[in-house]
């Protein structure tokens, strides 16, 4: 929603040093480090691109920033990477801390109270509640294989090839745990047509009324700024704001 309201550098800055900071307080680190590989693959791949062949650049004037294997980059390119780089990676850290802080479950029973599908429930909220499972799963399976003489550790081409040996019986397991969980749900019921209900009771909180309403009042607020703005029916206040 902020990303909606704001496209200011400042405050995907301070986004970002506010989400990295938690992430080292709650003690993720360890799991940061493939979101941190995905940025570096997406800021590789947006400047690379954008910064030779952005939509802005007008290779007939503006100047050079520097070739590479004889591929002009631009200034202009840059920035107009930058522009939804630096929207997307604020966006990730503070997505990635706050699906890992929350109870999950919590969540599902939040909005299938709040009318929204069963089924589109489960498929979200198993969906990262999946990335935990593989990560304890593949946790253990490094440990047996360490545990039979496997060596994980070295250069980079020793532990790709250590890789393979762990990836495989995660894969595996994977595939039966899936199965397993279709059988469970037929057992359960889950395709039934019936109502469902849920078993779990949320603790109330005094500021939960608050925070529901302020939120939708920002979503709705957010929503209707930006085409207000887009259409010039008020000027974009806050879109640059400091």
């Amino acid at each position: 929603m902020a990303n909606i309201l704001l496209k200011n550098l400042y405050f995907s800055i301070a986004v970002i040093i506010v989400s990295v900071v938690m992430i080292i307080k709650e003690k993720h680190m360890g799991l940061f480090k493939l979101i941190l590989v995905t940025m570096v693959v997406m800021a590789v791949s947006m400047y690379g691109i954008h910064g030779a062949m952005a939509p802005v650049i007008d290779k007939a004037s503006d100047p050079v920033l520097f070739q590479v294997f004889g591929i002009r980059y631009y200034a202009k390119g840059f920035a107009y990477a930058s522009r939804y780089f630096m929207r997307a990676i604020p966006l990730m850290c503070a997505l990635f801390l706050i699906f890992l802080s929350i109870d999950m479950t919590d969540l599902g029973v939040t909005m299938c109270k709040a009318g929204i599908s069963y089924n589109f429930v489960f498929t979200f909220v198993d969906s990262f509640q999946v990335i935990t499972l593989l990560r304890k799963d593949m946790e253990q399976i490094r440990d047996a294989q360490r545990a039979r003489g496997l060596n994980t550790e070295g250069n980079l081409l020793q532990r790709f090839k250590a890789f393979i040996p762990i990836i495989v019986p995660v894969v595996a397991n994977s595939i039966i745990k899936v199965q397993d969980q279709a059988v469970a749900m037929d057992t359960k019921g889950f395709n039934s047509s019936c109502k469902k209900t849920v078993y779990r009771e949320l603790t109330p909180y005094k500021w939960d009324a608050a925070c529901k309403w302020l939120g939708i009042f920002l979503g709705v607020f957010a929503v209707l700024y930006r085409i207000l703005a887009a259409v010039q029916v008020i000027p974009a206040f806050l879109t640059n704001i400091i």
